[in-house]
């Protein structure tokens, strides 16, 4: 299946989660804020959301600073 993360198309095979997609760009989950279709998903529930086809993946660093 295809999804998108941060506008770039990715590969992954059918069931796969949130977590997967991590892993498969190599990105480590620290300090990381991930949104599916613009809905936040906490770090906690990464490894249960499964992904859909043509589903939409964003995912933020966070920093510090103002």
């Amino acid at each position: 299946m295809t999804v998108t993360l941060n506008d770039a198309a990715l590969e992954l095979p059918a069931g796969a989660t949130l977590e997967m997609a991590l892993e498969a760009k190599e990105i480590d989950p620290k300090g990381k804020a991930t949104a599916l279709n613009g809905r936040v998903v906490p770090a906690v529930l990464r490894g249960a959301t499964e992904l859909s086809e043509g589903d939409k993946i964003v995912i933020i660093k966070a920093f510090y600073g103002g």
